[in-house]
Formats: structure tokens, sequence, C-alpha cells
């Protein structure tokens, strides 16, 4: 009776350590054991500076009077820039659809010559909004803590006035802490279309990251 009783206790014990078990994949001697229910998807936060360049073609008028014309002259800015984005995992960890919207926020100051060859600086504050869609391919097991990732896409730029245009993107970065619910996420972006003229920028990311 005593030794029945025993195996029942122990049966018992190992029906209660079972699924306790279950929840962790054992690797190799020495290393520890990752959780099964790996996060793939991963919403972020875009925080960063944009480094901007753009070829610009200016004419201005006040009525019938014929103020000024420049065309041909450079114009750089270093905005800042911020939004929501989510990467959601399209089976198995690898391969990502991403969506976002970014608004970029600086001020920009152009040199031009008035028809009498008087040269005057007019500065202007802006905002651009940008809906983006990229595919992401990580590199490396989603159970590890860093994972690279590269991405290509598009995104659309929605400016002041009604002013419109696109451009292609491509870049690359890290997910830090990416075995966490919570991790940062770092990224280098190259952007190239048109918005009024022909456009290229830098995007420089560090941003704040949940894994679901």
């Amino acid at each position: 009776m005593r030794k029945l009783a025993t195996l029942a206790v122990v049966v018992g014990g190992l029906a209660v350590a079972a699924p306790t078990g279950a929840q962790h994949t054992f690797g190799p001697p020495g290393q520890a054991p990752a959780p099964s229910d790996v996060r793939n998807h991963v919403l972020r936060v875009n925080l960063g500076v944009s480094f901007f360049s753009a070829a610009w073609y200016t004419c201005n008028y006040s009525g019938n009077a014929y103020e000024s014309c420049t065309s041909g002259f450079f114009t750089s800015t270093v905005p800042f820039l911020a939004g929501p984005q989510v990467d959601l995992d399209l089976g198995g960890g690898m391969n990502s659809i991403s969506a976002g919207v970014t608004v970029t926020i600086g001020q920009t100051s152009n040199d031009s010559y008035s028809a009498d060859f008087q040269q005057f600086r007019t500065t202007t504050n802006y905002a651009i909004w940008e809906p983006t869609l990229d595919y992401v391919g990580k590199f490396g097991p989603p159970t590890e803590d860093t994972v690279g990732r590269i991405r290509i896409g598009g995104g659309v730029y929605i400016g002041q006035n009604g002013k419109a245009g696109g451009a292609l993107r491509l870049g690359g970065g890290l997910s830090l802490l990416n075995t966490h619910r919570f991790g940062i996420g770092l990224d280098v972006v190259l952007e190239g279309g048109i918005f009024g003229s022909l456009v290229g920028g830098i995007q420089l990311m560090a941003s704040p990251e949940f894994h679901f």
C-alpha cells in the first residue's frame, strides 16, 4: 500500500511538471533554454534625424511685377523625425511586412537673388508626412538577443499646400534585446525620389521596440 502511495505521488509530480517542461526548448549543454513563445512581431516608435538635400527652382511673383527667379541652387537640412511602425511576421520569423507613418519636422534656409542682383535669404519651417510600406528580411534565429534586418520599400511624401511626392527606400538595422518584451531598434534608411524636384536623404534612427 505504501509503495502504491509513493508511486502515485511520483506520477502526480511528473504530470504537474510536464506542462512546465514543455514550455522550454533545451539546447547544447551550458546554454540557457529558450522560450518556445518566440515574439516575431515588432511595434516601434521611430526617433531620429534625416540628412536631406534637394535642388530647387523658385520664381517669386507679386501681381504682374516680376520680383526674383533663381534656379539650380542647393539647399540642405537636418530635420527631426518621429512616427510609429509595425513589423508583422509572414511566418517563420524571417520575413515581415512593415508599415508606418513618419513626420519630418525642420527648417531650411535658401539664398537667392532679386531682379537687381541683391542677395537675400528665405527661411521656411516645414512638416512632411510619409506613410511607408517595406519588406523586411531578418538575419539570425529569433531566439537570439540581437537580430539584424534589411528593408526595401517605398514611401509617399505629403507636404504643405497640397505638395506630394514619393521615394524608394533601402535600409538595414538591428533589434537589440530581441528575446525580451521591450527592446531597442537601430536603423539606417536611404531614400531617393521626387518631391517637387529630385530629393535624397539618409535617416538615422534609435527606436524603442515592443515585441509581441
